[in-house]
């Protein structure tokens, strides 16, 4: 079944840019969809606000079996960037079949059709890399490497936990749509962000980094 293409989008602060989708997706895949670009207009000095998501020490941790059941994220901690934020929100897709984009710049964003984190499958967060001249949430995220955690807190009360993969920093119109969107026999993550150089006569970044991790633990307090 061959994806849809994105139609062309007037870039703006609000709507972000659209890559382009090309290729095909298994038959399996549910949605057939393209990744907002997030937009940054301004790079900022001060880091993201909102509530923190907090990450509790491993003595004060009781494991949970998994896979977990479907549950909404509440914050995310991947403490080797410096990323820890309680302000979350759900994602859809706007009417040109696009992700649709989280509304401020500390706000992390869990696309609703994907996976919920900790179940079967591809769990799928977006965030600003910076947004109306503040650091977005995923400011850092290039920065993480194979082997780092991440951690998705879920309003059920328990926290899955991801290792870090791969990073890759992919052109808008080569986004992998598949390898991000396609189901999964375990329990995996994608954090998607804007990346490489940023076009000034677009008011966009001209890349996509996307991060790849697989669940290893979950766990709820003590």
């Amino acid at each position: 079944m061959a994806a849809p293409e994105a139609p062309p989008v007037e870039p703006s602060e609000e709507r972000g840019v659209l890559h382009r989708m090309t290729g095909r997706l298994t038959a399996l895949v549910l949605a057939l969809l393209t990744v907002g670009v997030l937009v940054a207009v301004a790079n900022g000095d001060d880091g993201p606000e909102g509530p923190r998501a907090v990450s509790l020490p491993p003595a004060e941790r009781a494991a949970v079996a998994t896979p977990l059941p479907v549950a909404q994220i509440t914050g995310i901690d991947a403490p080797s960037i410096g990323l820890a934020s309680g302000d979350t929100t759900s994602l859809g897709l706007r009417d040109d079949n696009s992700l649709d984009v989280p509304r401020s710049a500390s706000t992390v964003g869990w696309y609703a059709d994907s996976a919920s984190p900790g179940t079967p499958g591809p769990a799928v967060l977006a965030a600003h890399v910076n947004f109306r001249g503040e650091e977005g949430a995923f400011a850092r995220l290039g920065q993480l490497a194979p082997g780092a955690s991440v951690e998705v807190h879920r309003d059920d009360d328990t926290t899955a936990v991801f290792v870090v993969d791969r990073v890759e920093q992919v052109a808008k119109d080569a986004f992998p749509t598949e390898a991000v969107y396609a189901p999964t026999r375990d329990s995996e993550i994608r954090l998607v962000t804007c990346g490489g150089v940023f076009d000034e006569r677009t008011r966009s970044y001209e890349d996509n980094i996307v991060v790849f991790g697989h669940l290893t633990e979950a766990y709820r307090p003590l």
